[in-house]
């Protein structure tokens, strides 16, 4: 994750927003990157999710990025 937060700007929680859309509206239903910390609307998401993974969840950045299969 530190390797992730350095390529990003660091936000606090209140100011967080989707990095989708660009807003913080419906913050219920944002999702956080477990790797890289950024928020993802639930409804942005494609395709879009219903309900929060049970776990760990990383977005398609993150998974590209660390999660390679070799």
């Amino acid at each position: 994750m530190i390797v992730s937060v350095r390529k990003y700007r660091w936000q606090c929680i209140e100011c967080k927003c989707c990095s989708i859309c660009g807003t913080s509206d419906n913050d219920d239903q944002l999702l956080f990157c477990d790797d890289c910390d950024r928020g993802y609307h639930m409804y942005c998401l494609s395709p879009p999710l219903a309900s929060p993974p049970e776990g760990s969840w990383s977005c398609r950045l993150c998974l590209a990025e660390f999660h390679r299969r070799d």
